[in-house]
């Protein structure tokens, strides 16, 4: 048997980490049994930061170190704005650090989908 790692996963094979079936419900557009933490880091912390509840979120806190989720949410533009700013206070990341928060992005962002 694979003893777990010090951040609480076991290491099947190296990239070969699945996903925790509770966050399957994140993932309803994507083939979840295929999807591993290795290179998709981003993807999950986004998916994660916008839908996750609370137990899914307790997971993506102990999975990922903080700055690695404070960088995504810096740098994401799949967050809506009522879920970039709660995270943004959450882990202490400055609005005009958020790319999907910036003017510009929200200005492109009306001209391709107008209200």
């Amino acid at each position: 048997m694979t003893e777990p790692t010090a951040r609480g996963r076991s290491p099947d094979r190296a990239g070969d980490e699945r996903l925790p079936e509770h966050l399957r419900p994140l993932f309803w557009d994507t083939d979840f049994d295929r999807l591993r933490v290795e290179g998709h880091e981003r993807y999950v912390i986004e998916r994660v930061l916008e839908y996750g509840d609370v137990p899914q979120v307790r997971w993506m806190m102990r999975r990922f170190p903080k700055e690695q989720i404070a960088e995504t949410l810096r740098r994401t533009r799949r967050l809506s704005p009522k879920s970039a700013h709660f995270w943004a206070s959450i882990l202490d990341v400055p609005i005009e650090e958020i790319r999907c928060l910036s003017a510009s992005f929200r200005r492109r962002h009306r001209e391709i989908w107008p209200a």
